[in-house]
């Protein structure tokens, strides 16, 4: 049964890891800079203006932010709109408690099964998103890419775009990570059925001879 996005719902926000809701369900994260459309991506996967809040001001949202996805009245999954970068530097000792305890989401979460990553394609993927995805490797925690804005390239500009972000986790992928990528602009829709059939493959495991459709490897 394909997933229906539309019917979900806030649930809850937490400024530390004891106020998570319960692991009871698979969970989705959308990670990425501040100003990088996460909370956008979210209001256009699900059709809602207003699902997530997206600030014009970069890094204000230093929340958790979890929304159920429901089907029949009952929750069957969890998208997580994380705060922008600051938490993917996990190695320094100067790190604030806070950006530790969203790397321990990350690294010990059991419900988690796979990272949304979002990217300015016109910036392609920066220091912080390396080592966002050098962080989930070590779970082994699937990351698909969005490259997002794609609506201010032309064609050629957007397969240049692609074909850059490829080459960018190349040494991800030698390691075994499990990474894709795709177009995506929230202004124009574009790339949104990918994001669906990928979404619904991490929540319900697609059999071994029929991959999700779409998807850009």
């Amino acid at each position: 049964m394909t997933i229906n996005f539309h019917n979900t719902h806030f649930e809850i926000s937490a400024s530390r890891l004891i106020e998570c809701p319960g692991a009871s369900v698979p969970e989705i994260v959308f990670a990425g800079r501040s100003n990088a459309g996460k909370s956008t991506a979210v209001n256009t996967l699900c059709k809602q203006r207003q699902l997530a809040f997206a600030s014009k001001t970069p890094g204000r949202t230093q929340l958790l932010n979890f929304f159920h996805v429901l089907e029949q009245g009952e929750p069957i999954a969890r998208l997580v709109d994380l705060p922008g970068y600051g938490f993917a530097q996990l190695a320094q000792s100067s790190q604030s408690t806070w950006d530790k305890e969203l790397g321990g989401y990350l690294a010990e979460r059991p419900s988690l099964r796979g990272c949304v990553l979002i990217v300015d394609s016109r910036r392609g993927l920066l220091e912080l998103d390396h080592a966002l995805i050098e962080w989930v490797s070590k779970r082994k925690l699937p990351v698909h890419i969005l490259l997002s804005k794609s609506d201010k390239f032309n064609r050629q500009e957007q397969v240049l775009a692609l074909r850059a972000a490829n080459k960018a986790v190349e040494n991800h992928r030698a390691t075994g990570h499990n990474i894709s990528i795709q177009l995506w602009s929230a202004l124009k829709k574009t790339g949104l059925p990918e994001l669906e059939n990928q979404l619904q493959a991490w929540i319900r495991p697609a059999l071994p001879d029929n991959p999700p459709e779409g998807q850009t490897t």
